[in-house]
């Protein structure tokens, strides 16, 4: 995009600012459909995240009756509610500082976790999770508050490993940044654009589920009216709607393609609480050194918010409402600051943003000490949406003063500094303020008629409102930049502000003014930027206030004479007031209605910071007095070049006039009134540090200006020539193009003929070959049919000799057994028949011997007895008997035929027997007998015979044969 297609010069500077506005790069973001989904499954998760947590905190009450983990009665209420977020807040530093480094690795491009399951499995398990968490109440009574305090630790812990994760892939799915010299206009930064996304969702994720469980309540109690268990759990389905909504980001996150690809390092939520240092070492403090104190402010405000959210829950109770009245209560508070910061600006618009910032802060702590007092839920209600608007005023105004008060390449590190100390400020006062209710715990008061009869978490709302209003008090003494005028007075003139003329700049030309205080180098800005204005092409006017005029010139003498010292302050407005309609009447309309470039050294905002801010009159009266003198007329773009009263007085050459010889306190409200007036409208308005270099300062002039201001009609036409030219030379190429083509297409039509004819010539050649080797392939074919049928010939030939002279081997070798096994069958008989002659013949001798033996032993002599009758003379012969250890020999058998040798049968030769046909290792071992293995022992056992040997016989008897 170039200057020629920017709005018309006509538009507000706000719209001409849009392009290059955060507001605008952050909706850019949104219009990337990756990106956008992305964003969408981030919401989903957070305000299902948020829900989870209000569910646990209120089932965390309900259970604490039951369990007495942390005390009976309402202090161990109030502990268990301090539990439940000190868990939360432990996971989330745990798993989002301590161990962000290693979860970094792991789901980065070369960790082991894919991100976008990484994120659905840290979804499945909340899911998981709230769908349980109710039903601990009825399963385990005694132990619910503890299986409580677990599903929030986890719950947590699942919340920062999907953040990390996120963050990991969310800038890899940026929107690609446009070719070079595609457009003049700076480019966003994505990055912080992104930043502000992730922190507006996180923070809308809060109201959003206070809106959700007051919703999904109201219809549980519908249900509990018919089912008991409904009444008895009036927040299970909060907790089975934020599962709901865990089950629905899976779903966007399912089809969503994240590349794999390195991205920047997640950050800390603890990053940035150290002060930034400038680069010589000192803590920056800001342009008038009241940094540290709206740091502070904001913290205070949002610890605030947080410490009245976070003991919501026992307010509810103390109010005698139920869930319904405590997500109302969590809507007000958190919703209202959201409503403020949409509100700040056109709050008391012309009142001094600075006392705004003091007061609003003031409001939130008064409406908090009203919420304490107050016993009725109605209003309790409405007193906590004050408070949250006046905090949402307050933190939208200190955050734009922050800004101010700090240069534009500092802004990012003072952010992130006050994001992270509101980051741990809201972590401690979600864990203190609940304790702190513990503490007090109930209390009855009694004067007379008043009685005050509250738990602790009304002293506490006391002691949360009552601490912010000195710091209200301190942020006033701090940074009060009208420091001598009233506040009362000061806020009746905002409250009483009538009706003005219409404000917008001229639709034609283009009018810059440049502002600041006296020594801050105006008219050196003025005349460097005039001459570069020229150089573009552009009509330029150059004037100044007072003194444009030939009127303007005597009312300047007698406004910066020092003479004129004793003018009274209402009459010094009212002379400039004079001049500034003159001037415009007679020089600035005219040249911006011809189309010119008016640079003009002090405008309105020079009388609102030094009549309004430096004297004791209004700022809103001189306002008014100059925007009716001037018809409403407005710069599109005021320079502001902010400096010091002391380095600008530094910078003075000549003798100062009546204004540069006020004392320093007055330069130091006129300061503040410039600086007031510019964060009342930032998109109008450009703040550069005039301390540094005149040709920095006018740099960043000038890199503005680039962005808004109109083209000239010298650069209309040089750009309409560069067109043409390009117009010309684009069709020239076209032609050079169209010819080099169809020069192309005759050559590759030449090359596609040519190629046609040789592969038609190759076909050909190729058709020849093939024929040619099918006839080869054929008489091959036949020449080795012939081989193979003469091939089959003789070998039928051999096989038939083969087994002819076979069947004549075998007929002659039958012969010759048949011949063997007759003389065998002839040898065996005679065997036999001599076998049993031999026999015969033992057995004769055998008998003959047994008779001559009987016949000896009766030949032996008989031994005599000693008589023992009457006859004692007379002897008894008896046979004598054989001694039993003497063997009694055989007789020895004569061999009739002991010359005659006798034949034996033939043993078969190896091989013939059945056994021999058997391999070895079958049914016996090769190479003889079996050997004994090398561990096993000798034993008397081993020479015993087997059961094979047994039935099969023994080796010794094998190897006989």
């Amino acid at each position: 995009m170039n200057r020629a297609e920017q709005n018309p010069v006509g538009t507000h500077p706000t719209d001409s600012l849009a392009a290059d506005s955060r507001e605008r790069a952050v909706k850019a973001l949104l219009r990337h459909p990756p990106l956008r989904r992305l964003w969408g499954a981030e919401l989903i998760g957070g305000i299902g995240d948020a829900l989870a947590l209000l569910v646990l905190t209120a089932l965390t009450v309900q259970a604490a009756g039951a369990e007495s983990m942390f005390g009976e009665g309402y202090r161990g209420t109030a502990i268990a509610v301090a539990a439940v977020f000190a868990v939360r807040i432990l996971a989330t530093l745990l798993f989002g500082a301590v161990l962000l480094g290693p979860l970094t690795q792991l789901t980065g491009a070369k960790g082991p976790l894919d991100k976008r399951w990484t994120m659905i499995v840290a979804d499945v398990l909340r899911v998981g999770l709230l769908l349980v968490a109710p039903l601990w109440i009825d399963w385990t009574p005694d132990r619910a508050l503890t299986w409580l305090l677990v599903t929030a630790f986890v719950g947590g812990a699942a919340e920062r490993l999907w953040t990390v994760a996120k963050d990991g892939a969310a800038p890899a799915l940026l929107p690609a940044p446009p070719a070079e010299g595609a457009a003049v206009r700076a480019l966003p930064d994505h990055y912080e654009a992104l930043r502000r996304l992730s922190l507006r969702t996180a923070y809308l994720a809060v109201p959003a589920a206070a809106a959700a469980l007051l919703a999904i309540t109201l219809v549980s109690n519908l249900l509990g009216s018919g089912i008991e268990w409904f009444h008895l759990h009036q927040v299970a389905l909060g907790s089975y709607l934020a599962a709901g909504l865990f089950a629905a980001s899976i779903t966007v996150l399912y089809f969503l393609e994240l590349p794999d690809s390195d991205s920047r390092r997640p950050r800390s939520p603890l990053e940035g609480l150290r002060r930034p240092r400038s680069l010589e070492g000192d803590l920056v403090r800001g342009r008038t050194g009241a940094i540290p104190v709206l740091v502070l402010t904001g913290a205070a405000v949002a610890g605030a918010v947080a410490a009245a959210t976070a003991i919501a829950v026992l307010q509810a109770r103390d109010l005698g409402g139920g869930p319904v009245t405590y997500a109302l209560l969590v809507l007000a508070f958190t919703g209202g600051p959201g409503l403020g910061i949409r509100l700040a600006p056109k709050v008391l618009p012309v009142l001094s943003r600075r006392r705004l910032l003091a007061l609003a802060t003031a409001v939130a702590g008064l409406a908090l000490l009203a919420v304490g007092l107050i016993g009725d839920t109605a209003t309790s209600l409405g007193v906590a949406l004050l408070a949250g608007i006046a905090a949402g005023v307050a933190a939208a105004t200190g955050h734009t003063l922050l800004d101010q008060e700090t240069e534009a390449a500092r802004q990012a590190r003072v952010t992130a500094h006050l994001h992270a100390v509101v980051r741990l400020v809201i972590a401690l006062a979600a864990i203190a303020a609940p304790l702190l209710a513990a503490v007090i715990g109930r209390h009855r008061v009694e004067s007379g008629d008043f009685v005050f009869d509250h738990d602790g978490s009304a002293f506490a709302y006391l002691l949360i409102g009552a601490l912010l209003l000195p710091v209200a008090a301190l942020a006033l003494a701090k940074t009060d930049d009208r420091q001598g005028v009233p506040l009362r007075r000061d806020l009746r003139d905002a409250l009483r502000r009538g009706a003005e003329p219409d404000v917008a700049p001229s639709a034609t030309g283009y009018f810059i003014a440049v502002e600041g205080g006296d020594g801050a180098g105006k008219s050196t800005q003025v005349e460097a930027l005039a001459e570069w204005i020229r150089g573009k092409g552009h009509d330029v006017v150059v004037t100044r206030e007072p003194g444009a005029t030939s009127i303007g010139q005597r009312l300047r003498s007698i406004l910066l004479d020092v003479s004129s010292a004793g003018i009274s302050h209402r009459a010094e407005a009212l002379l400039y007031a004079a001049d500034r309609a003159e001037h415009v009447d007679s020089v600035i309309r005219p040249a911006l209605e011809r189309g010119a470039v008016v640079i003009t050294d002090r405008y309105i905002d020079s009388s609102v910071a030094y009549q309004g801010a430096g004297r004791d009159l209004s700022p809103t009266e001189i306002a008014r007095i100059s925007r009716w003198a001037t018809d409403g007329l407005v710069p599109h773009l005021t320079v502001l070049l902010d400096i010091s009263p002391e380095v600008a007085r530094e910078r003075f050459t000549e003798a100062p006039d009546r204004l540069e010889s006020e004392p320093a306190e007055f330069h130091e409200r006129v300061r503040s009134g410039f600086l007031t007036l510019a964060a009342a409208d930032p998109a109008r308005y450009l703040i550069v540090d005039a301390a540094q270099d005149p040709e920095d300062v006018a740099t960043v002039v000038r890199h503005r200006l680039d962005q808004l201001l109109p083209l000239s009609e010298t650069e209309v036409r040089a750009q309409e020539e560069a067109r043409r030219r390009a117009e010309e030379e684009a069709r020239r190429r076209a032609e050079e193009e169209a010819a080099r083509k169809a020069e192309e297409e005759r050559q590759e039509r030449e090359r596609q003929e040519q190629i046609a004819r040789l592969r038609a010539e190759e076909e050909e050649r190729r058709r020849h070959e093939i024929e040619e080797a099918k006839r080869l392939e054929a008489e091959r074919e036949a020449e080795y049919a012939r081989r193979r049928a003469e091939e089959a010939a003789r070998i039928a030939a051999e096989e038939r000799q083969r087994r002819e002279a076979e069947e004549a081997a075998y007929r002659a070798e039958q012969e010759r057994l048949r011949r063997l096994a007759e003389e065998q069958a002839r040898l065996r008989a005679e065997a036999e028949e001599k076998r049993l002659e031999k026999q015969r013949r033992a057995e004769e001798a055998l008998l003959r011997a047994e008779r001559e033996r009987d016949a000896a032993a009766d030949s032996e002599a008989t031994r005599e007895l000693p008589a023992t009758g009457p006859d004692a003379e007379e002897t008894l012969r008896v046979p004598a008997v054989p001694d039993p250890d003497v063997t009694r020999p055989l007789p020895q058998v004569p061999d009739p035929d002991g010359e005659e040798t006798r034949v034996i049968p033939q043993v078969p030769s190896p091989g013939e027997l059945p056994e021999d046909r058997v391999p070895e290792s079958y049914f016996r071992p090769s190479g003889g007998a079996r050997q004994r293995p090398t561990w096993a022992e000798e034993t008397p056992l081993d020479d015993l015979p087997s059961l094979a040997d047994e039935l099969l016989g023994r080796d010794e008897d094998e190897r006989r044969y």
